[in-house]
């Protein structure tokens, strides 16, 4: 990477895989324009706990040896041009708007820190790809397993309580295959106007693995309690349920705990850490299972195709 060439990727404010697909995105730009990437969660992360801790590293290892600080310099020019020295750490309460954000202008810029608060997927990224760099003609999801598995590390902490689960759970250790299954309590989809609920299409599909790949045992993944209880009634008599224990990221609700309301952002940050914590160890786990059914419109369910080299056959994301 150049020195003095730097981009600061900061937090998209969704959802925590959400926000790795859009550091996942920023660190391509990173490598086709010649920048060291440095990730900055600060206070306008959702995860945010304290002003001293870059949030990203709660849950993933530093990407690189550089920190937030290196970015910051009287002598530096910013892009978009609304950052200086003094607030390149802050948050935009403007970004939405989308000014000096466009994708062509940020790649082409030659300023010294290039900023980036707001998403664009990899997909959009690859064609500005230079025929002369290695990535060229890579598709999507090539894109994604390359950055996934050189820059997405989990932490070792929520590894091991990964590690836990496993070991007081030795049928998801011992009786394999297993089939992963993520089913979220919203399931409306919308397409070319016709609204149908993907849920219903999971028990068709889940029947299929299962007769097709004789899966020994099926691991539930899902944000409402609804739908344990639902499994419970349809897979516990054939004693094939290995439901997660992450039980306080489930809600009962119309409001998810990250859009709920909290007396500030720091106070919201920590509530938020251990729920996310164990989404991240059922992405995991998920990635372990030797077949997975998700929906295609979460971004976990996605995250889970590209953290590993699934054959074909043995993944189904449903839309």
């Amino acid at each position: 990477m150049s020195i003095n060439r730097f981009l600061l990727i900061k937090p998209w404010g969704y959802s925590i895989w959400a926000d790795v697909d859009h550091v996942v995105g920023q660190l391509l730009i990173a490598e086709i324009t010649d920048r060291t990437p440095i990730v900055y969660w600060g206070m306008d992360s959702l995860y945010s706990e304290s002003v001293t801790k870059n949030s990203f590293e709660l849950f993933f290892e530093p990407i690189n040896e550089h920190m937030p600080h290196e970015a910051v310099r009287s002598d530096y020019s910013y892009y978009p041009p609304i950052w200086t020295s003094q607030t390149v750490l802050m948050e935009d309460p403007d970004k939405l708007k989308w000014e000096h954000r466009d994708l062509q202008d940020m790649i082409a810029s030659d300023a010294n820190v290039l900023v980036s608060d707001v998403y664009y997927h990899v997909g959009a990224i690859a064609p500005w790809i230079p025929e002369r760099h290695p990535l060229y003609g890579k598709t999507p999801h090539q894109l994604y397993r390359y950055l996934f598995d050189k820059y997405i590390k989990i932490q070792p902490s929520i590894l091991d309580e990964a590690k836990q689960f496993v070991y007081e759970n030795p049928q998801f250790r011992d009786e394999k295959p297993i089939l992963g299954v993520h089913i979220r309590a919203n399931g409306l989809v919308s397409e070319i106007g016709q609204i149908y609920n993907v849920n219903d299409y999971y028990h068709p599909n889940i029947w299929s693995f299962m007769s097709n790949f004789e899966c020994r045992h099926l691991f539930l993944i899902t944000d409402h309690y609804k739908f344990v209880r639902q499994f419970q009634k349809i897979y516990d008599k054939y004693e094939t349920l290995i439901v997660s224990d992450s039980r306080k990221a489930f809600f009962r609700g119309k409001v998810h705990p990250n859009r709920s309301n909290y007396p500030n952002q720091r106070h919201k940050g920590i509530e938020l850490i251990k729920d996310t914590s164990d989404i991240i160890k059922d992405t995991y786990l998920a990635v372990q299972c030797d077949y997975f059914i998700g929906n295609g419109y979460s971004s976990l369910s996605n995250t889970v195709l590209r953290m590993k080299d699934w054959p074909e056959k043995n993944i189904k994301l449903l839309y």
